[in-house]
């Protein structure tokens, strides 16, 4: 009877232990760092199982956490399921062939900025459970194109534009003669209804004695490699001016000041003439009226003599 008890005990406390050393010999980790992924590409959510071993009777949950939890795939052994979660048909893989070595990282597929945010690692069996986080950031990134609008006073403006980027980019102008680029550099970044940034730079680079090349540089805050074309400028994409054309100019010039020169001195001649003879007609007018009046009143005088023997 006693020893039926004592194995009693003794099985009793094994099965209390087991939970206990399973918990201490597995971890589950995820990625100390967050894992960024690009727009439209493939990215795997690491999530190792430790030591390399399979549990026996495994689920594997991953969710991605928000106000509420949202399954992203679920994995059972019981059950044999192997299915994504609602909103991700067709987009989540584990790899399976990988379970006997501890991986269930999970590969999201087709990326989309939506997609960002931090996701749970969930795995379990009867005996043991454990969890980890992944923070997962999302980028975009486009080409750059240059173009050459044409010619701008003594230079030529280009333009440098790129769509199709997140978070927000920055651009830069690079060239080997900095003092040829202008500080007429004007650069506008928008974004689109799917929250991707666009953004478009204009510059004019004057001639030089050795313009060479002249880069766009985009790049953002997330990826590392950044986006750049460079063009080639030679003199002979610049405004030239004929020698011939200038002295044309500079002639054509003088012609107008000295045509306006000699038309100043042909009004002031023209006006002074015409005082001199408006002065001379005043005279003559003077001179004219004294006799005309004496006559005037002499006949006044006369007639006033009738009226008076009349009466």
């Amino acid at each position: 009877m006693a020893t039926r008890w004592w194995l009693c005990v003794c099985s009793l406390g094994i099965l209390l232990l087991v939970p206990c050393s399973l918990s201490e010999k597995f971890s589950l980790a995820g990625s100390p760092r967050p894992v960024v992924g690009v727009v439209g590409r493939d990215v795997v959510l690491p999530c190792q199982l430790s030591p390399l071993a399979r549990l026996p009777s495994m689920v594997v949950l991953w969710r991605k956490i928000g106000t509420v939890f949202i399954t992203v795939h679920k994995y059972s052994d019981e059950s044999s399921q192997d299915l994504p979660g609602e909103s991700y048909q067709t987009r989540t893989e584990l790899f399976l062939q990988e379970f006997s070595d501890g991986n269930v990282s999970l590969k999201l597929k087709g990326l989309q900025l939506a997609d960002a945010g931090t996701y749970h690692c969930f795995v379990r069996n009867p005996e043991w459970s454990q969890e980890a986080t992944i923070e997962l950031r999302v980028a975009a990134v486009a080409p750059v194109f240059i173009d050459v609008l044409g010619p701008r006073g003594q230079g030529i403006r280009l333009a440098c534009r790129s769509a199709g980027w997140f978070p927000k980019p920055e651009l830069q102008w690079v060239g080997k003669n900095w003092q040829n680029l202008t500080m007429e550099i004007v650069t506008s970044v928008t974004q689109d209804r799917e929250n991707l940034y666009s953004v478009v730079s204009h510059i004019t680079v004057m001639e030089g004695e050795d313009n060479g090349d002249i880069s766009c540089i985009v790049w953002n805050g997330l990826l590392e490699p950044e986006r750049q074309l460079a063009i080639h400028l030679s003199g002979d994409i610049f405004p030239q001016v004929s020698p011939w054309l200038a002295a044309f100019w500079i002639l054509f010039t003088l012609v107008l000041i000295v045509a306006g020169a000699c038309a100043c001195l042909g009004y002031a001649a023209k006006r002074k003439a015409s005082q001199k003879t408006r002065s001379e007609e005043e005279a003559l007018l003077n001179l004219g009226r004294s006799p005309a009046l004496v006559l005037s009143v002499g006949m006044c005088e006369l007639c006033n003599c009738f009226v008076l023997s009349g009466q």
